[in-house]
């Protein structure tokens, strides 16, 4: 389960994820890539991971791509908030520097409108 949505007022992409498995992957990456399109260059991003499970290492490598193509769409910092270190340690591997995890929501919030 996830819900993707666009905030214009914040020009911000905020992905709610509690799961993805391989056969929503497609559905996953097709509403990212609606929402995308609405961002203008300079657009920040947050992904709740709080209540999400680990991705499998499929999902993880079908979903990686998204970073390379938020940051050729003008991203310029995304944060995840989640309570697990180990989803901290796979984030980082699918995306590189690309993320900062926070355990908070509201210091994930604080780092992007800095």
């Amino acid at each position: 389960m996830f819900k993707i949505e666009y905030f214009p007022a914040l020009n911000r992409l905020v992905c709610t994820v509690e799961s993805i498995t391989m056969d929503e992957v497609e559905a996953y990456k097709t509403s990212y890539a609606t929402e995308l399109a609405k961002v203008k260059p300079g657009f920040t991003g947050l992904t709740d991971l709080s209540k999400g499970k680990l991705f499998t290492q499929e999902v993880a490598v079908a979903l990686a791509p998204l970073g390379e193509q938020s940051v050729a769409k003008g991203l310029t910092k995304w944060a995840y908030y989640t309570g697990s270190a180990v989803s901290k340690m796979q984030m980082k591997r699918m995306f590189g520097d690309i993320v900062v995890s926070f355990e908070k929501l509201e210091d994930a919030e604080a780092y992007l409108n800095s």
